[in-house]
This record gives structure tokens, sequence and C-alpha cells, in this order.
């Protein structure tokens, strides 16, 4: 049986694309390597995904900063088991073609900074505030068609 022309046109741009995603995959995965840092028992924790997922459930006392590189990757990160930090968290995202889900303490005060093309959804349930100095997590945020959720723990 012949292959049909339309087919037979369009299997070497299903192939280019293939593998063009091959190659980001793996180097994303190269990157990673060299760049992700810490882990749930760590005051810092930096990861860097390119198609793919983090979870994250970090549980120091001292957590300070969360970092998240994301490229056509989701990230779920889990604020409840740590407890309030003098001085806050500072949670840094940075979300092309990705999405981002981040759970907050309930009874934790948090404020926001997006800018790009996406946004950060904040649950009404949150204590949104305009105090950056005062909120228990910081949220910094730069998305490109993407989109961040924060919604309690």
């Amino acid at each position: 049986m012949a292959t049909p022309p339309l087919l037979r046109r369009a299997l070497p741009w299903l192939a280019g694309a293939a593998a063009l995603q091959g190659v980001a995959a793996v180097t994303g995965w190269v990157l990673a390597r060299r760049t992700d840092e810490g882990d749930d028992s760590t005051a810092g924790i930096r990861r860097l995904r390119v198609m793919g997922g983090a979870e994250l459930r970090p549980h120091h006392p001292e957590l300070s900063r969360v970092r998240l590189d994301l490229v056509m990757a989701g990230a779920e990160v889990d604020l409840g088991r740590v407890p309030r930090v003098p001085g806050g968290v500072d949670v840094t995202i940075r979300a092309y073609l990705a999405g981002a889900e981040v759970r907050v303490p309930a009874d934790w005060r948090v404020w926001v900074h997006c800018a790009g093309m996406g946004g950060v959804d904040v649950d009404p349930r949150l204590d949104r505030t305009d105090d950056e100095r005062g909120a228990d997590l910081r949220v910094h945020a730069t998305v490109v068609a993407a989109g961040i959720t924060l919604e309690p723990a």
C-alpha cells in the first residue's frame, strides 16, 4: 500500500519536531544536573525543569528561598509543613509555557509581584498584603504564556 502524498510530505516535519523536543529534553536534563540545589530538607532550593516536572515538599524550619525555572514544565510546591519563618520565604518562579502551583499555610500573609504575559492567581482564602517586608511569603514571578496558582495548604 502506498503512502498518501500528504503524509509523505508531513513525515519529515513530524520527525524534525520530535527530534527537536528530544534535544530540548536532554539539554534541560543536563542543565538541571548542573544547576539544581538543595532538597526538601534544606533552607534553599533551586530547580530547573525543561519539559518535565518538579514536586517539592520543603520542611526546613528556616526555609528562606525557593527558585523554580520552568520551560514547558510544571511544578508543585507544598509549603504546608514549613513553620512561619522570621523574615519570610522568597519564592522566585520564572515560567515559560509552564505552570506552577504553590500551596501556602492558610495563616500566612502573601505578597506577589508578577511581570510578563501570564499571571499569578491568588486564592481569595489567602491573606494578601501590599507590605513586601511584612509578608510571610513573597512571590517574585516572571511568566510568559504561563500561569501560577497560590492556594491554601
